[in-house]
Order: structure tokens, then C-alpha cells, then sequence
């Protein structure tokens, strides 16, 4: 059976290869990245002169997420990381000098086979969602295969995933709702509940100005189509009780913002863009500048984020949880499900069904804008246990 798998899966990597990797290839280098083709093909490599512990974290978001475990394995190992998307190749290059980077070979089975016996390492370390089946396959052959941070996919029963995972030797998983469905798979012996990484992540804060004029605010991160209408009708509401409250948003697709601002005209609000000044003079606060979301949320005495009252499942909660911050979100989290738990344990994350609920929970937590969410055991705990676990592969 696992035969069968394999050939399909090959000839249908083979047209992908063919197909696609041109135009990826295309529209990466018009962005400036780096895409590594002859690394991927195995044509050039790096010269190690020790056995590392390999790690493959697929892009920029996955490597942030996991950089405290890398840290302390780095602590006690020599590290090499494998990376997928260019962008994330940049930013490790750019942030971890102190460890070989390189872009994971292309999924056949014989360009896996020359990376084990070109780089040799003693384990494999894979996060989240990473099953690619050649990688898997092989390695495992050779080396143990560890996931952390695993992500499961809906369909883990399929005859796909059932031949990857059971060749896993460990996994290290978010939840208990995670292990549940692993348990048809593999032995329970080789799961542990660590809880999620992201809550350890650091958030990278720059030092961003922003002049309240004491005013209360309410921020709105990553929104989308229509969550920006729906904030400011709760907005005019709240401001009749509170009128010195300013709502700051801050959209999803910055070239979302004359749309934006269209819909503020249409309520009569005044408005600013943060590119033209840093004080809170008006109604709205229109964030039109990039990488500035994590660090401006600390300014919110309310956050809210978006993805979740439209049907795009949600964005990244931890980001203002990770700064002391209660969030609110709509009903529609379906891409972010293991963060709301995770969340809601925390006492971290209210969930609402619709505007009214928004207004309420938006005045509860204005009242209560002091209270701060305390992560700082759990944070401990998911380090200590990660520790632990991984101790006994290194």
C-alpha cells in the first residue's frame, strides 16, 4: 500500500515541479527573494563538519513561532534549519547567524536520501503541518522523526497522512483535542501535551508613537470586508455614552484603506491616516502603514481581531494576548480554533455572535481597561515541558 502512495504522490510532485515551480520561481525573484533552486536540487550544499540536530520550519511565521525551543536546543547542539518559502530563507539568514540555513530540498525521495548523507544529521525536528512524505518517509529510516507544535490535518485518517504519521517517532502537541484523533493513529506513548508554542513567542515591539490625547481606544487588528462598517455603527453608539473614545484600524490589505475611509465619510466621522500624523485627533485612526499592528496594540484598551465577523476564520489573537491584552473576536475563528481554546483558558479571549454583543463586551472591557491577562505561568509550564520531552531525544 505504502508503494502505491508513494508513486501517486510522486507523479503528482512531478507536475507540480514542472508546472508551477517556473512561475514561483518568477514572481519570487521579482520580489527580490533569494529561491535557492540549486540548493533545492541538491547541485550545491554547505559543508558541515559536525552532526546537527535539523529542525525544518516551512516559513517566517513558523520559525518565530518556534525560535525558544531552537534556542535551547542551540544551547546543547549544533542546529541546522531548513526553511521552505524564500522569505523565511531572508529572515533566518538575516536573524540566526549563528546556524547553518538552508532551503529544504525539493520532495523526491532520492534528493532526501543525498541531504541525510550530505549533512547528516542525528535528528529530525518538523513543526506544525510539515508532512511532506518523502521527507518523512526517509528519514525516518534513518534518524528519529520528532513534530512539535503539531498541527493535524481535518482528514488524519486518510491513507496519506496514516502512512506519514506512524512514521513519526514523538510528537509534541498543542491540546488535548489534538491528541484525540493522533490516538487512532499512533501508540499514545508517543504523544505529549505541551501546549502551544505561540505562546511563548516573543513579540518583536518596536518602539511605535502614538499620542492617545487621553482619549480611550479601541483597536481593531487585521480587518476585512465588511468588519470595518460593522465597528464603526457600534462606534457611533459607544461614543454616545463615551465620547472621548477613538476607534483605530487597522486593515488586513493596507490597499483596503480608500474603501475604508469611504465607509467613514458615509457615517460623517473624522479621520486620520497614521503615515500623516501620530496623534488621536478624530473619530478614526487608520493604520496605512506595514509591520506596525503587533507593536501599536499595546495602545488599545480594547482589541479587537479581525478575520472573524467576515468568513476569512481569523487572524494571529496571541500577538495582543502576548501584550497583556483581552481580545474580542467574532464567531468566525475556524483557521485560528486551537488559539481561541487555548485563549479562553487563559481568560484571554471573548467571543461575540453579533454587533450588539460586540458593543456590550467592547463597554465592559472599556470600563475594565486596567486589567491586564497574566500568561506568564502557563508560559513557563509549555517551556518546561518542551524541555523535558525534547531532553529525552538530544
Amino acid at each position: 500500500m505504502v508503494y502505491l502512495v508513494r508513486l501517486f504522490y510522486n507523479l503528482i510532485l512531478t507536475f507540480l515541479i514542472i508546472f508551477f515551480v517556473p512561475l514561483w520561481y518568477f514572481l519570487n525573484v521579482r520580489k527580490g527573494y533569494k529561491v535557492g533552486l540549486l540548493e533545492r536540487f541538491l547541485l550545491k550544499t554547505k559543508k558541515l563538519d559536525y552532526q546537527p540536530v535539523w529542525i525544518h520550519c516551512a516559513s517566517t511565521g513558523e520559525i518565530k513561532t518556534a525560535l525558544p525551543i531552537i534556542d535551547y536546543i542551540k544551547s546543547k547542539e549544533k542546529v541546522l534549519l531548513t526553511v521552505f518559502s524564500p522569505r523565511a530563507y531572508n529572515f533566518a539568514v538575516n536573524n540566526l547567524k549563528d546556524m547553518t540555513v538552508v532551503f529544504l530540498p525539493f520532495d523526491f525521495g532520492f534528493l532526501i536520501k543525498r541531504f541525510l548523507k550530505v549533512y547528516n544529521p542525528k535528528l529530525l525536528i518538523v513543526e506544525e503541518a510539515e508532512f511532506w512524505f518523502n521527507l518523512i518517509y526517509h528519514s525516518s529510516k534513518k534518524i528519529p522523526v520528532i513534530s512539535i507544535n503539531t498541527k493535524l490535518p481535518k482528514n488524519v485518517n486518510n491513507i496519506y497522512y496514516r502512512e506519514i504519521l506512524k512514521r513519526f517517532s514523538f510528537f509534541i502537541v498543542r491540546t488535548e483535542e489534538d491528541k484525540q484523533p493522533l490516538k487512532k493513529v499512533v501508540a499514545e506513548d508517543k504523544i505529549a501535551v505541551c501546549g502551544n508554542l505561540k505562546l511563548l513567542s516573543q513579540v518583536n515591539l518596536k518602539d511605535v508613537k502614538l499620542d492617545k490625547k487621553g482619549k480611550k481606544v479601541i483597536l481593531a487588528g487585521s480587518t476585512h470586508y465588511p468588519e470595518e462598517e460593522i465597528l464603526i455603527k457600534v462606534f457611533q453608539k459607544i461614543k454616545e455614552t463615551l465620547p472621548n473614545t477613538c476607534l483605530i484600524i487597522a486593515p488586513r490589505h493596507v490597499e483596503r484603506v480608500k474603501e475604508i475611509i469611504q465607509t467613514i465619510k458615509k457615517y460623517n466621522l473624522s479621520f486620520d491616516l497614521r503615515s500623516k500624523t501620530l496623534a488621536l485627533d478624530n473619530d478614526v485612526y487608520i493604520v496605512d502603514t506595514l509591520g506596525e499592528l503587533s507593536s501599536l496594540y499595546k495602545y488599545g484598551d480594547v482589541v479587537f481581531v479581525g478575520g472573524t465577523f467576515s468568513k476569512v476564520g481569523g487572524h494571529n489573537i496571541f500577538e495582543p494576548i502576548l501584550t497583556g491584552k483581552k481580545v474580542i473576536i467574532g464567531k468566525n475563528y475556524f483557521k485560528i480554533k486551537d488559539l481561541v481554546i487555548q485563549g479562553e483558558k487563559l481568560g484571554a479571549v471573548v467571543v461575540v455572535e453579533d454587533e450588539n454583543q460586540l458593543k456590550d463586551a467592547i463597554l465592559e472591557l472599556l470600563k475594565n481597561s486596567d486589567l491586564k491577562v497574566d500568561i506568564s505561568k502557563i508560559q513557563i509550564d509549555i517551556y518546561n515541558c518542551y524541555k523535558k520531552e525534547i531532553d529525552r531525544w538530544i
